[in-house]
């Protein structure tokens, strides 16, 4: 018996247009993440992309596209997945491509295998063809960005390829101008685009793929049909034994929360995130933090529950738009309104965060974020620290090119500042239509100041680099009392690196904030229960693991109740291996430790620390009878930095304790 399940890779010299075929035998390498982080550790310029080892598989939900290269936006190694992508991506007969060098100029790349018998055979075609993207964005068959690109490779290329046998993977001008670029992908029915895409959309990928390889659009497809792990009779058995159902019924059961719950009346990632979020809410740049429970909670009911959530439940849910990734899953997770995809964070980003709680404000915001091509979760931390900084009267809205008043004409209320946009940041007075309105329209200006004017250069940079020179530019602001009127103490990020960051996935636990080597994905214990740190750091890696086996698997996380604990029964019994998974995603989570874990950088904001210390507070409130937990919020309330830090120390401690275990 052997562990060594052979692979197959492409290696591409983008500058020259050269290619190779190699053959993967290495025991070590059981998915695109140890395919991506070997050529990393080989060339840290390299870029990967590829799918799981069940991609070609009747299993739902096994085929995510896995890319992996350097963030520039976190400032080290990264990764990041699209839903769906493999299942086209599978049928060229690769497992991976690895792309190294620059085009001479932006280029389209195009992969399509035509009449492969086998999967090693040599009927696999590669191109590199020049395209201006610059040309094509403004506007193409009626759509801007992302989309004006997707569609002109498509309509480009899709000819060559076998019916709907093909993918586009493109890029928006926000992967030209900013360092938080994203990698975008809709399926294709009946011989045109739908509108279900879907995103690899943290780390900034996008940005490093125009960058640095000055590629701007992927297309791929091919004619290879995998006859391995088509046995509906095998699938069933694994799930049979495990859960006691066969494996479609296993799967729906085991991710009710991404389809629809009764209790509940809703489903998805925004239904049931909004539904039980109550008064953990984070609205209006996180300043939601420093409201009473009660506000929080009126907040919630009012503006969301009644309104937010209830459109959704109403337009969505009720009227059963319901859509998968673009691969076969009766999960059927992507919720759409017409046009438009409903997600619980990028519409919580560019939501509540920007002070949008009406769902049509909320979709002209997302999609024009989404066009850019910039990672919605990311802009949205940005978006909303700037408008409350101008809210506050710390920056002027001319110094960056905003209007001087807002669509409505409402006048900021700060002394001096006399014409700026008012940004309604009032949760008592809030007109959830005509306020979410304006909000959205004035975040969009700010969106477009930051892609395309030359005011928006500093952001560009991204926020932890911004709220640096903001503080340098407007040094009268911090001469105020409390540090808040510093604009970098109200910045949210986790830091990583000289001037890396990434905004917090959007939930309000100190997991989300752990100094972890890869943060903006779900690498950390995100529960909402009160864990001392030293053991919060130990579930860190241990979280970290096991999400590992899904996104080394190509398996998206929505279906990890099944995956982490069947992957491995799966793989052993098929293959006939005798692989130790706990080991080897114990040993690729210490390896990814180790080349990053001394970009760790403790926090910079105060808005971070008083989101630790208002998360143990209410704990406290809450009654709960735990001797830590009071000791940790008397030592925020003598030194609420000093605290953080013996905090941060403590996590640091607990994770290194788990890695060494």
């Amino acid at each position: 018996m052997t562990d060594i399940i052979e692979q197959t890779a492409l290696r591409l010299n983008a500058a020259t247009g050269q290619w190779r075929i190699e053959q993967i035998r290495d025991p070590h390498i059981l998915g695109p993440v140890d395919y991506g982080l070997a050529r990393y550790l080989e060339d840290p310029n390299s870029f990967t992309f590829g799918g799981g080892l069940l991609a070609g598989s009747r299993i739902p939900g096994a085929r995510r596209l896995v890319f992996a290269a350097y963030s520039p936006a976190w400032e080290g190694f990264y990764i990041s997945s699209l839903g769906g992508g493999a299942y086209v991506f599978h049928r060229t007969g690769l497992d991976y491509v690895c792309i190294e060098g620059q085009c001479l100029t932006d280029s389209v790349l195009i992969l399509n295998r035509n009449a492969g018998q086998f999967k090693n055979a040599p009927h696999l075609n590669v191109e590199i063809e020049p395209i201006n993207p610059d040309e094509i964005w403004p506007g193409y068959d009626g759509q801007i960005g992302f989309y004006a690109l997707q569609n002109y490779v498509f309509d480009k290329y899709h000819d060559r390829f076998d019916a709907d046998w093909l993918r586009v993977l493109a890029l928006g001008p926000g992967s030209r101008h900013t360092r938080i670029g994203i990698i975008g992908s809709a399926q294709a029915r009946k011989g045109r685009l739908t509108f279900i895409d879907d995103w690899a959309g943290r780390g900034g990928l996008g940005s490093r793929l125009l960058q640095h390889h000055r590629i701007a659009a992927i297309i791929y497809g091919g004619d290879w049909d995998d006859p391995d792990l088509k046995d509906s009779q095998e699938l069933d058995g694994y799930f049979q034994e495990k859960f006691g159902m066969p494996m479609i019924k296993a799967d729906i059961a085991l991710a009710e929360k991404y389809r629809f719950i009764p209790e509940f009346e809703t489903g998805g990632t925004f239904g049931v995130n909004m539904e039980l979020i109550d008064d953990n809410l984070m609205a209006f740049n996180y300043t939601s933090i420093y409201f009473t429970d009660y506000q929080r909670h009126d907040l919630h009911e009012r503006l969301v529950r009644q309104h937010y959530l209830a459109q959704f439940n109403r337009e969505v849910i009720q009227a059963k738009g319901n859509a998968h990734c673009g691969e076969p899953c009766a999960v059927a997770c992507k919720k759409m309104y017409g046009d438009y995809k409903k997600d619980y964070e990028p519409y919580e980003a560019l939501g509540p965060q920007c002070g949008v709680f009406d769902q049509r404000a909320a979709e002209q915001l997302n999609h024009y974020v989404d066009a850019m091509g910039v990672d919605a979760i990311e802009m949205g931390g940005q978006v909303a620290w700037i408008m409350e900084l101008l809210d506050a009267g710390l920056i002027p809205p001319e110094d960056f090119g905003l209007p001087p008043a807002g669509p409505r004409g409402l006048q900021a209320q700060t002394p001096g500042l006399q014409g700026s946009p008012r940004f309604v940041f009032d949760p008592d007075h809030f007109d959830v239509v005509a306020d979410s309105a304006h909000n959205a329209q004035l975040a969009q200006a700010i969106v477009e100041m930051i892609i395309y004017k030359p005011q928006g250069q500093l952001f560009r940079r991204g926020i932890r680099a911004a709220a640096r020179a903001l503080d340098q530019s407007y040094p009268s602001a911090s001469l105020q009392d409390s540090p808040l009127f510093k604009p970098s103490q109200r910045a949210v990020y986790n830091s990583h690196g000289s001037n890396g960051h990434m905004t917090p996935n959007q939930y309000w636990v100190p997991g989300m904030l752990s100094p972890m080597p890869i943060m903006g994905k779900y690498f950390e214990y995100y529960g909402i229960d009160f864990i001392p740190p030293k053991t919060l750091g130990k579930k860190n890696v241990q979280r970290m693991i096991k999400e590992l086996y899904s996104e080394n698997g190509g398996i998206c996380r929505f279906h990890r109740k099944w995956s982490e604990r069947l992957l491995p029964d799966i793989i052993n019994r098929h293959y006939k291996t005798s692989i130790d998974f706990e080991a080897h995603y114990r040993r690729l989570t210490a390896k990814i430790f180790q080349l990053q874990d001394g970009g760790a950088i403790f926090w910079e904001s105060a808005r971070v620390i008083d989101m630790l210390a208002g998360f143990i507070e209410k704990w406290e409130r809450f009654g709960l009878a735990d001797d830590v937990l009071e000791d940790w919020g008397e030592r925020f309330r003598q030194d609420k930095w000093a605290a953080a830090r013996a905090w941060w120390d403590e996590l640091r401690a607990g994770a290194q304790e788990e890695l060494n275990r």
